[in-house]
């Protein structure tokens, strides 16, 4: 007599999988990268060992997968902006997509002691090349959406560009990180880097009639 076996839906794994990522984003609020075991996750979770192990053979595996859900989360947000018209200044785009990081307790430090494990074990860095790769190819279509629709580039140019100044968007969200991580103030922190990356990149990403109306007066 065969016994049906009910099947477990994808979004059933999925609620499953953040519910554990999130019980390790708490643990590591708590203890650091370093100072959290499997056996802290499961306890949080409210999970069986087997229940966790079906979907993460250990912490280095979750800990990525986590890094990149919440990073995922926080960039996917781009997509939401790139259907405003017009299109808000990539600087504005960058303080909205951090806007509220300092009350997320984790996030700032976690990727900062993911990228530090990379460092240090080669078996971590692929995934975490990975993780910095998907970052960089959202902020990258959020710049060419900008600098086609804003700047009036064509699509090939602002293809080209967008992919030349991603990098740089990229070190401008990790220094960010690095500095609330480290911050006794993180809100103060986070509001004056984001003033500093709204000059600068105002500046740098200006219209070209007031980029050279700029010149000029700096000439004068």
């Amino acid at each position: 007599m065969e016994v049906d076996v009910p099947k477990v839906s994808e979004e059933h794994r999925e609620q499953m999988r953040r519910r554990i990522q999130d019980a390790a984003l708490m643990c590591i609020g708590r203890k650091g990268f370093s100072g959290v075991s499997m056996a802290d996750i499961i306890a949080e979770s409210g999970l069986s060992a087997g229940a966790v192990y079906v979907y993460y053979k250990g912490k280095d595996e979750l800990f990525l997968d986590a890094s990149r859900g919440v990073m995922r989360d926080r960039l996917g947000m781009l997509e939401g902006l790139r259907e405003q018209r017009p299109l808000p200044h990539p600087a504005r785009a960058l303080a909205y997509v951090v806007q509220d990081i300092p009350q997320r307790g984790t996030f700032p430090g976690l990727p900062v002691q993911v990228w530090g494990e990379a460092v240090r074990r080669p078996e971590m860095q692929g995934a975490a090349l990975a993780i910095l790769k998907e970052a960089r190819a959202q902020l990258s279509a959020y710049l060419r959406a900008w600098l086609a629709a804003e700047r009036g580039l064509p699509e090939s140019d602002a293809a080209a560009l967008a992919e030349r100044l991603a990098p740089a968007f990229i070190g401008i969200v990790q220094g960010y990180m690095v500095q609330v991580s480290l911050s006794p103030d993180p809100d103060v922190t986070h509001d004056r880097y984001v003033e500093a990356v709204e000059a600068l990149l105002s500046g740098v990403l200006a219209p070209r009639g007031v980029q050279a109306a700029a010149a000029q007066s700096t000439e004068r």
